[in-house]
């Protein structure tokens, strides 16, 4: 099963075209930041991503993990991302 669950803050949101792109920023030892995207995210859901990002508000999110990878100057270039939908942010 590719299920991520994580608590942490918002930070780094942006959209690109139909798809907004943040990052999950987690507080442990070692800090760790989630990339997360939301693919075709209606105004609404854009204005809740970025006011949970300005508030700094510790939300609670679950999506799936997906993989791909790409070839970018003669490199093959791995990548992760939680695909979240946005029913599956919770403020806390």
């Amino acid at each position: 099963m590719n299920l991520f669950v994580g608590i942490g803050t918002i930070s780094g949101a942006y959209e690109n075209g139909r798809v907004l792109k943040f990052t999950l920023s987690i507080r442990q030892e070692k800090p760790c930041h989630v990339p997360c995207v939301i693919f075709d995210p209606n105004d609404e859901v854009k204005k809740f991503v970025q006011r949970l990002k300005s508030s700094k508000q510790v939300v609670w999110l679950q999506g799936k993990v997906a993989s791909y990878e790409f070839e970018y100057k003669k490199k093959t270039i791995r990548k992760i991302d939680v695909v979240v939908h946005p029913r599956n942010i919770k403020p806390i």
